[in-house]
């Protein structure tokens, strides 16, 4: 266990929270946004964080449970020290996510990409992500405002890694679909 030393994000990606303390022992539950846990046992640690405390915690133990994954840290002995961490960002290395090729991609792997439509043109970069439900989808941002393409076969033409460029062919309308209505 590391107390108190400043985690570094510049390598690491935020994947999920401590939702609650599991059992009496000292595990914690962790909720994984994207529900994809088939990488926790390449993991040796976890990096908690609050507004107030960055700590590094070595994994002694770890299983899928719901969605996410069950975690026994090294430093916690029961429930009450699990308990203290509820709600705790949890950051992990980030070239855990990196596809290898023939692999499907991590959409971590795409953030930053400029993103080009063969019709429209230049539309914008990938500022992060999010789902509806149905899909994953890629906030592009451009000139201060952030709208949703959804990541599906269907929209992308060529995913070019070495020019950090997506080109895409969107349906018409689809940019439109989420613009505000004006009264004119």
């Amino acid at each position: 266990m590391t107390d108190n030393k400043q985690i570094s994000t510049e390598n690491k990606t935020h994947i999920g929270k401590v939702l609650d303390a599991h059992g009496i022992k000292g595990d914690i539950y962790c909720i994984v946004f994207s529900g994809d846990v088939s990488w926790i046992t390449k993991i040796k640690s976890l990096n908690l964080k609050n507004q107030l405390s960055d700590q590094t915690f070595e994994i002694l133990k770890i299983k899928a449970f719901k969605k996410g994954f069950i975690a026994t840290l090294n430093g916690f002995s029961n429930r009450n020290k699990a308990e203290e961490y509820k709600g705790f960002e949890i950051w992990v290395e980030t070239t855990l996510f990196t596809s290898k090729n023939g692999e499907a991609i991590y959409l971590n792997e795409l953030l930053n990409f400029n993103v080009e439509d063969k019709i429209i043109g230049e539309i914008g970069y990938v500022r992060s992500f999010s789902s509806n439900g149905l899909q994953d989808l890629l906030e592009i941002s451009n000139k201060g405002k952030t709208f949703p393409i959804p990541f599906v076969k269907d929209f992308i033409l060529k995913i070019d890694f070495e020019n950090k460029k997506i080109h895409t062919q969107l349906p018409e309308g689809l940019l439109e679909i989420n613009e505000p209505e004006s009264n004119e």
